[in-house]
């Protein structure tokens, strides 16, 4: 692996779209299950503040948030480290960076939404002051909050 750099908001589109086919089965359930890959790597490049980690000319990892409004508090979109790049600490250190931005932008809390058979995410979260809120018990997700 060569040396890792960590930006915002530099992949375009077609990169995002690229990362997201290479993670799609890491989520769970697969993210193309969800929605349509190509619109919402279009989204992500035009509406949401990201921060990535790239490895040379590939993204790696990323973290897509929306912080439109302050009141509101922000919300993670997704968390995506690339399969090869797994296991190596990387959602973490997004993650962090992610939560310092957050504060910069002056957000006074941060949610996220997670599966509950995804134990890995959740153990992240968790790790790093996320919180559940109450959710019905049929419900297949679980809606994380973290103060700011």
């Amino acid at each position: 692996m060569s040396s890792l750099r960590f930006a915002r908001d530099e992949a375009n589109a077609a990169q995002l779209l690229a990362h997201l086919q290479a993670t799609d089965t890491s989520f769970i359930p697969p993210l193309s299950h969800r929605l349509e890959l190509a619109a919402y790597a279009e989204k992500l490049a035009a509406r949401a503040t990201r921060i990535e980690v790239w490895d040379g000319p590939v993204l790696a990892g990323c973290i897509a948030m929306y912080a439109n409004d302050p009141d509101r508090g922000g919300f993670i979109s997704s968390v995506s480290v690339l399969p090869s790049h797994q296991g190596q600490g990387l959602a973490g250190q997004l993650l962090e960076r992610t939560l310092q931005l957050a504060i910069e932008l002056d957000l006074k809390r941060i949610r996220l939404e997670v599966h509950n058979d995804n134990a890995p995410a959740r153990a992240l979260y968790r790790r790093h002051g996320f919180r559940a809120e109450p959710t019905p018990t049929d419900c297949p997700t679980l809606i994380l909050e973290r103060a700011l």
